[in-house]
């Protein structure tokens, strides 16, 4: 019951959203292998938490505001990762530009979906 509650409140959502920012800065900063491998691991499970939590317990609305959130906190990830890490990383640049034109065309979709 308690855990339930943790796990499913909005802080924990923020908490989440703020850890996948961090997560992408840093492996579009260092973007080494073990960045890679790591970060994405990382990613893929708040990502999956983050979809199972928006799937079985909210409206569309809510849905809708939770992908635009969190497509925010990749893209500025993304951009402090860039900023941080260097401009002359043509890997990390396009690492960056393949993320930010994945994630527009998911809330295009998500919003032709949700029709909001």
């Amino acid at each position: 019951m308690v855990i339930e509650k943790i796990l499913y409140s909005r802080k924990m959502i923020s908490l989440l959203l703020f850890l996948l920012y961090i997560d992408i800065a840093y492996v579009s900063a260092v973007f080494n292998r073990d960045a890679l491998i790591y970060g994405t691991i990382v990613s893929v499970i708040i990502l999956g938490y983050l979809a199972y939590y928006s799937h079985s317990h909210r409206s569309a609305k809510e849905v809708l505001a939770l992908t635009v959130f969190t497509s925010l906190a990749l893209i500025l990830g993304l951009i402090t990762g860039i900023i941080f890490g260097g401009y002359n990383d043509i890997g990390a640049s396009m690492y960056a530009l393949t993320m930010a034109i994945s994630i527009l065309l998911i809330l295009y979709f998500a919003n032709r979906i949700y029709r909001i």
